[in-house]
């Protein structure tokens, strides 16, 4: 199945602010998941899920692929081993006093998976904002 998130939100945060919260480890294990992240081009890491769903290992491995900060971030993003990495790209920029957080994750995956990521992104969004919030 053809997986096509694409999901744009307002944040009232400078572009620094929220190109941390999606480069800084600890600050995406608040909001999306447990990570050994490094925002360096080719870095190959780990996002450990909190809750783990029937017939999922638990973790996704991911890739930096494309990295141009604070404006723009690519990964690849590997569910199960013997599928096709999928793609996950976040796009930053400055709009209205804020930033404007465009997220787009593609590629071909079975249809149960698809559904739980179109579904699930909204809400790591929404986690997001909330981290930013309380970030000094």
């Amino acid at each position: 199945m053809k997986l096509n998130v694409l999901l744009v939100e307002d944040f009232p945060y400078s572009v620094e602010k929220v190109w941390h919260a999606l480069t800084n480890a600890e600050a995406l294990g608040a909001w999306l998941m447990e990570t050994d992240f490094e925002p360096r081009l080719g870095r190959r890491f780990t996002l450990r899920g909190r809750r783990v769903p029937p017939g999922s290992r638990g973790w996704t491995e991911c890739e930096v692929l494309e990295l141009e900060p604070p404006h723009r971030m690519v990964w690849s993003w590997l569910i199960n081993e013997g599928d096709a990495p999928t793609r996950v790209e976040f796009r930053l920029e400055e709009k209205d006093r804020g930033t404007r957080l465009t997220l787009s994750h593609t590629g071909e995956l079975d249809a149960d998976m698809a559904s739980r990521l179109t579904e699930g992104w909204p809400g790591k969004l929404s986690d997001l904002r909330e981290v930013l919030s309380r970030a000094v």
